[in-house]
């Protein structure tokens, strides 16, 4: 019964002895046998690009269907398809013989309002000035002279005036052949009506500025004095018409000038009228206004008129000269012609949806691409891009992203991004057009640790790999950086050389017991090495 006690436990040891060898031989035999059919890949270093990729068409930055501005008949066509233009160079043109013709009315019409305006900026001369400083003067002279009265000196030489002309009469009288006692009573008569006539005039003449001068003593005396003279003068002609003609004529011419110095001489001696000061003195205003007004300049009103006229006039020219422009086509920028879709005689109008000229900047190309919401972040402005282009399948072009859209796009419930990519000296056999593949480069990694992105596993949020080290299979955690299209950095957790399996579905697994080295996977667990 003690042998059989003693014996148990020796059996048990080499049961337990014994499983652990079939265990062994389960777990590490097959394992090793498998790493020989496994395929690996050493870790190692390298360059490491992150992109992300979207597929559009090649259009050229600038392109532009142009059409005439004025409707009209086509005169000229200058250019073909395939012909490389210049900023400004005139492509087409239209008839404008009518718009010429308006033209120049404009400009002739601004002319004339231009010289308007000069005239009344500069209304006057120095001349002018000058003339009209002297008519004030002379006014000024004229109102003095009224209101002194007359000098010493035009009183004597009116009274000498009369003597003479009186001693003329005479003599003219004496030598009248008709009977001298008739002759002589008659020109008595006469001159005693004419000095009556003369005192009565003054007398009046001193009181002609009342309104009721008419029933005055003054206004009846001259009437009688009047009527006195006309009848002496008609008797003491009628006695000299029995002389001679020419001494008749002598007395009459001698006569007159008698009359002519004797009113002469009663206008000096009579102080000058109301209406004569008040005459002298509007002259003298006229003057004095005329003369203001020239050195004032001009009226601010007539200034802002003939400005006026002048701005109309520049803006009717302006308009015309558009149309003129209007009937040309120009090149708005360095290009080459694409279409041209007009004949000569041709009648043109304004909104053509083909163009009259079809305009592309080839010297400049890009593509216009749509990212997601969830890459758009990545891009920015200047990040350099990979294009392929499906008639270039053997050709990689190089680009840039030149504008990032601040906003989206909804199309389909779904929002996307423009992205602008400039092509890089693209070589003649890319047109537009053309279907391309763009890859933008969001990040770029040098000589680092890189492992095949078919070698990764996750659960949650770490990641492991399986190296295979001495014929075992290890899962090791490991911490990533960069991924790209086949490859990721490894930041920590390998090292350069180290044999990485590879896995053959990059299918990510939630749990670990696909992982050799986990629970159910029969190989040994690294955190890190």
């Amino acid at each position: 019964m003690k042998r059989v006690r003693r014996f148990v436990p020796v059996l048990i040891i080499v049961l337990v002895i014994a499983a652990v060898a079939v265990g062994a031989y389960l777990r590490f035999g097959p394992q090793q046998a498998k790493a020989a059919n496994v395929a690996t890949t050493p870790v190692q270093r390298g360059n490491l690009v992150a992109t992300v990729n979207s597929a559009g068409n090649i259009a050229a930055r600038q392109q532009v269907a142009l059409n005439f501005g004025q409707a009209g008949t086509v005169q000229k066509v200058h250019v073909k398809v395939g012909d490389r233009v210049k900023t400004g160079q005139v492509l087409a043109e239209t008839n404008t013989a009518d718009l010429q013709l308006q033209l120049e009315n404009a400009q002739v019409s601004l002319r004339t309002a231009q010289a308007k305006l000069a005239q009344t900026k500069n209304p006057t001369t120095a001349q002018d000035i000058a003339n009209a400083r002297a008519k004030l003067e002379s006014a000024q002279a004229n109102f003095n002279k009224v209101k002194a009265g007359p000098t010493a000196e035009e009183m004597a030489a009116a009274q000498a005036s009369v003597a003479s002309a009186q001693a003329a009469y005479d003599a003219a009288l004496r030598a009248v052949s008709a009977p001298s006692s008739q002759l002589e009573q008659a020109r008595a008569n006469l001159e005693k009506a004419e000095v009556n006539l003369q005192k009565a005039q003054a007398d009046y003449d001193k009181v002609a500025w009342r309104p009721d001068v008419g029933r005055l003593a003054q206004g009846q005396a001259l009437q009688t004095a009047t009527a006195d003279y006309n009848s002496a003068k008609a008797a003491f002609d009628a006695v000299l018409a029995t002389a001679g003609a020419d001494q008749n004529t002598k007395v009459q011419q001698a006569k007159s000038q008698l009359q002519g110095a004797q009113s002469s001489l009663v206008k000096l001696q009579n102080q000058p009228t109301e209406s004569e000061l008040v005459s002298a003195k509007t002259q003298l205003t006229q003057a004095q206004n005329d003369l203001d007004k020239l050195l004032a300049g001009p009226d601010a009103n007539a200034l802002d008129i003939a400005q006026n006229a002048v701005d109309q006039a520049e803006i009717a020219v302006k308009q015309v000269q558009l149309k003129l422009d209007q009937s040309r086509l120009v090149a708005p920028f360095d290009g080459v012609v694409t279409a041209v879709n007009i004949t000569l005689g041709q009648n043109v109008t304004t909104g053509a949806a083909q163009g009259a000229v079809q305009l592309a900047d080839l010297d400049n190309l890009e593509i216009v691409v749509n990212m997601a919401e969830v890459d758009v972040s990545k891009i920015k402005v200047d990040q350099a891009a990979q294009i392929t282009l499906d008639a270039l399948p053997d050709q990689t072009l190089r680009g840039r992203v030149t504008l990032v859209a601040p906003a989206g796009v909804m199309s389909q419930g779904v929002v996307n991004y423009p992205v602008t990519v400039r092509l890089d000296s693209p070589p003649a056999a890319v047109k537009t057009g053309m279907t391309a593949n763009v890859n933008i480069v969001i990040d770029q990694r040098n000589n680092v640790l890189v492992v095949p992105n078919r070698a990764l596993r996750s659960q949650g949020r770490q990641r492991y790999v399986t190296v295979l080290f001495e014929g075992n299979q290890m899962a090791v955690q490991v911490v990533v950086g960069l991924s790209g299209d086949t490859n990721t950095e490894i930041v920590s957790g390998l090292k350069e050389g180290d044999e990485v399996v590879l896995n053959t579905t990059t299918t990510a697994q939630s749990g670990m017991g696909g992982i050799p080295g986990m629970p159910g996977g029969g190989a040994v667990f690294f955190q890190g090495r």
